[in-house]
């Protein structure tokens, strides 16, 4: 199953020290994430399913905005969502607390990153604004590229 998860401040030191095989990152059982179930696709039946994807994105990207945890954290930093693949008996329905795409992790499993979104403004402008953040896209290959991307301040 394809998931949607912010990354966290530890996720992003793991991927740049290549702690794990390159284009994997470890995910904890309760860890939440966002994708397309059939519960979902159930409840937009007709819907494009690029367009059902584009909405978990998002949604995992505002889940990352509104972080009581990180909310305080500088409003020029960039938000980034990696894009990967786990087994289907790994996740979890959370729509309940994660919105129509929310699920969590039921048990640990490595994820295998397909790309990583990256919002072209910070937080604070993505606050500011009442549109979806653009997001830009970088391949698995492009993981460092992207990773240095996201630690830049947004202008």
């Amino acid at each position: 199953m394809r998931i949607y998860v912010p990354l966290l401040p530890a996720d992003i030191e793991v991927l740049r020290r290549a702690e794990t095989p390159a284009g994997r990152l470890a995910l904890a059982s309760g860890r939440p994430a966002w994708a397309v179930t059939p519960a979902a696709r159930d409840d937009r039946a007709g819907e494009d399913l690029d367009d059902l994807e584009y909405d978990a994105l998002q949604d995992a990207v505002y889940a990352d905005l509104e972080d009581p945890a990180r909310r305080s954290a500088s409003g020029a930093r960039r938000l980034g969502v990696v894009a990967g693949d786990v087994s289907d008996q790994a996740v979890a329905d959370a729509s309940p607390t994660g919105g129509a795409f929310g699920v969590v992790m039921a048990r640990g499993e490595e994820l295998r990153i397909a790309s990583l979104h990256v919002t072209e403004q910070g937080a604070a402008a993505i606050r500011a604004d009442d549109t979806d953040p653009a997001l830009l896209w970088f391949d698995v290959a492009e993981l460092p590229a992207a990773l240095d991307y996201l630690a830049e301040p947004a202008a």
